[in-house]
């Protein structure tokens, strides 16, 4: 009985070593879901009747498991061996263009063979309008969401402008480099007690152990793989910048308002601007003349034909004139 009971306690304290070093290699983030398995509770009466060769684990892990230099001292610390390459820097980089263009099919295929030669790729598009050759109502226009690489956005953005006139650009950087190397962190930890738990798993013997131990294990793997998931999304929004492109087929651009200008030259701007805004009426009022003069012309014949009937059925309406009333003859005729 003793015998079982000291066996139980040199267990027992193999596993507190064991899960306490590894869960302070890395400290848990807080927005993780799952607790390590190194947080979970194995007591006396998950691990009842104990194993025959736990003073065997206790010398095989004794010497592994007190090691501290195995993780950071920290959480979230780089390791020593870590290179200048690992601790760069983790940018984000994304943009945001809006264009405006006189050809619009000449443009939309310019953008895509620029895409192509900047190796990226079209995440989604989007387009409408009819045309405006077709129909100055409906102009044509296109959206788009690329995939290109970060260190060639600033060559995509400057190639772009040749393209059409970029009216609006906007750029967004996000730094996660704290965030990235805490995940690695966290994720160095969670390998680790992965090992220890296999290594013990391999020497268990009671099946209450083995479930135990299988459990623990399943949640620490899966915590593996949700963040092996994040570095990978991470690592693909690093390397490829998300760039969105608005096109919109125009008569003529939207004039360049530069630097403040004097009295004489913003009166001259209005001016034109004046200039400009009666010959695109002009233009508006003639193309829908033209376009529609079948219609203007019905319309007019029918107006035609009601007024003039109007006027005949007003003169058949209008009451004779009252005849003159003899008043008979004047002073003068009377003498006479």
């Amino acid at each position: 009985m003793n015998r079982t009971w000291k066996q139980s306690g040199a267990f027992l304290l193999v596993l507190a070593l064991c899960f306490g070093l590894a869960a302070g290699c890395a400290a848990k983030p807080a927005s993780s879901e799952t607790a390590p398995a190194g947080d979970r509770d194995f007591s006396a009466d998950s691990f009842e009747g104990g194993s025959a060769n736990l003073n065997d684990w206790k010398a095989d892990a004794d010497g592994p498991i007190d090691s501290p230099e195995e993780a950071p001292s920290e959480p979230g610390a780089l390791a020593p061996e870590q290179t200048d390459a690992q601790s760069a820097r983790k940018i984000i980089r994304n943009a945001e263009f809006s264009m405006e263009t006189l050809d619009y099919d000449k443009t939309i295929q310019q953008i895509q063979e620029l895409i192509q030669a900047s190796g990226g790729y079209v995440e989604n598009s989007q387009t409408s309008g009819a045309g405006a050759a077709d129909d100055y109502y409906r102009a044509r226009w296109a959206s788009f969401t690329l995939r290109v690489p970060a260190q060639g956005l600033d060559d995509f953005a400057n190639s772009l402008a040749q393209c059409g006139s970029v009216t609006d650009s906007r750029f967004y950087t996000e730094e996660v480099t704290e965030y990235y190397y805490d995940t690695e962190a966290h994720l160095k930890s969670l390998r680790l007690q992965e090992e220890r738990l296999l290594e013990i798993l391999s020497k268990a013997e009671t099946l209450t152990d083995v479930v135990a131990l299988e459990n623990s294990l399943a949640d620490v793997r899966y915590q593996i793989e949700s963040l092996q998931g994040s570095l990978r999304r991470l690592d693909s929004l690093i390397a490829l910048s998300t760039v969105t492109i608005s096109v919109q087929e125009v008569y003529e651009y939207t004039p360049d308002q530069g630097r403040a200008k004097s009295l004489g030259q913003r009166i001259s701007a209005e001016f034109q601007g004046s200039v400009a805004a009666v010959r695109r009426t002009a233009e508006d009022i003639l193309v829908f003349v033209l376009g529609n003069i079948l219609i203007i012309a019905l319309w007019a014949l029918v107006l035609i034909f009601a007024a003039a009937l109007f006027l005949r059925l007003r003169r058949r309406r209008k009451p004779p004139a009252p005849p003159e009333k003899d008043e008979g003859p004047g002073p003068d005729e009377t003498q006479k």
